[in-house]
Protein backbone atom coordinates (compact mmCIF):
# COMPACT_ATOMS: atom_id res chain seq x y z
CA UNK A 1 0.00 0.00 0.00
CA UNK A 2 0.87 3.71 -0.78
CA UNK A 3 0.26 6.16 1.59
CA UNK A 4 1.27 9.40 2.90
CA UNK A 5 -0.27 9.33 6.44
CA UNK A 6 0.38 11.24 9.82
CA UNK A 7 -0.32 10.11 13.37
CA UNK A 8 -1.71 11.52 16.78
CA UNK A 9 -0.57 10.72 20.07
CA UNK A 10 -1.48 11.33 23.60
CA UNK A 11 1.18 13.12 25.24
CA UNK A 12 1.11 14.62 28.68
CA UNK A 13 -2.71 14.85 28.67
CA UNK A 14 -2.46 16.49 25.03
CA UNK A 15 -3.13 15.25 21.61
CA UNK A 16 -0.02 15.98 19.08
CA UNK A 17 -0.21 15.81 15.31
CA UNK A 18 3.25 14.42 13.67
CA UNK A 19 3.53 13.95 9.89
CA UNK A 20 6.63 11.77 9.30
CA UNK A 21 7.40 12.66 6.22
CA UNK A 22 6.92 16.20 6.21
CA UNK A 23 6.97 17.55 9.94
CA UNK A 24 6.62 21.14 9.27
CA UNK A 25 3.23 23.18 9.90
CA UNK A 26 0.57 23.33 6.78
CA UNK A 27 -2.70 25.20 6.57
CA UNK A 28 -4.44 21.32 7.19
CA UNK A 29 -5.01 18.12 6.78
CA UNK A 30 -7.93 15.86 5.26
CA UNK A 31 -9.16 13.65 7.64
CA UNK A 32 -10.28 9.96 5.23
CA UNK A 33 -10.17 7.91 7.82
CA UNK A 34 -9.20 6.58 11.29
CA UNK A 35 -7.33 3.12 11.81
CA UNK A 36 -4.47 1.17 13.60
CA UNK A 37 -2.71 0.95 10.15
CA UNK A 38 -2.79 0.88 6.26
CA UNK A 39 -5.01 -2.28 6.42
CA UNK A 40 -7.92 -1.02 8.11
CA UNK A 41 -8.36 1.65 6.23
CA UNK A 42 -8.40 0.58 2.35
CA UNK A 43 -8.98 3.21 0.04
CA UNK A 44 -10.38 0.61 -1.89
CA UNK A 45 -11.44 -3.07 -0.67
CA UNK A 46 -12.42 -5.17 -3.06
CA UNK A 47 -12.57 -9.38 -4.35
CA UNK A 48 -11.40 -9.34 -8.05
CA UNK A 49 -10.87 -6.96 -10.82
CA UNK A 50 -11.70 -3.63 -10.53
CA UNK A 51 -10.82 -0.12 -11.98
CA UNK A 52 -10.53 3.31 -10.73
CA UNK A 53 -11.64 5.50 -13.78
CA UNK A 54 -11.96 8.57 -11.48
CA UNK A 55 -10.98 10.03 -8.65
CA UNK A 56 -10.78 13.84 -7.20
CA UNK A 57 -10.03 15.66 -4.11
CA UNK A 58 -11.22 19.43 -4.27
CA UNK A 59 -10.53 21.85 -0.91
CA UNK A 60 -10.77 25.15 -0.62
CA UNK A 61 -9.01 27.03 2.44
CA UNK A 62 -11.70 28.57 4.86
CA UNK A 63 -11.32 32.35 6.43
CA UNK A 64 -11.59 31.65 10.19
CA UNK A 65 -14.50 33.70 11.68
CA UNK A 66 -13.80 37.01 13.35
CA UNK A 67 -15.57 37.44 16.56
Amino acid sequence: MDYNAWFEAYLGGTWWTFDARHNVPRIGRILVARGRDAADIPMVHTFGPHMLNRFEVITEEVAPKVA
